[in-house]
């Protein structure tokens, strides 16, 4: 017996359909999931951990940005950046993202 795939007529879509509809179709291309969401306005106030990983990630963007201003500061930064880079370890594409990443961990 014959086994019968079904295939879409459109394989899958990217975006809103309109400016009016509140649904998102997403497609990731690495895994090929599709799936959709909704964006949706928070009704209550924020949580005392939302407020602190806010406060958290903002210290960090701003301390970054310090960081990347003064030279003298950066150097070490870009040294041990350079050395993961060559490891072959690819977590962090930017120098700015491998900054942010350790600042944010010390914090």
């Amino acid at each position: 017996m014959a086994k019968v795939t079904y295939i879409d007529p459109i394989d899958h879509i990217s975006g809103k359909i309109s400016r009016k509809h509140r649904t998102t179709f997403c497609y990731r291309t690495g895994t090929g999931a599709k799936y959709t969401q909704q964006h949706t306005t928070p009704t209550g106030e924020p949580t005392a951990a939302q407020i602190a990983g806010k406060t958290k990630f903002k210290q960090a963007a701003q301390q970054t940005n310090a960081i990347m201003q003064d030279i003298d500061r950066l150097t070490p930064y870009r040294t041990a950046w350079i050395a993961k880079v060559k490891s072959g370890t690819t977590t962090y594409k930017t120098l700015r993202g491998y900054i942010f990443a350790q600042v944010y961990k010390s914090l």
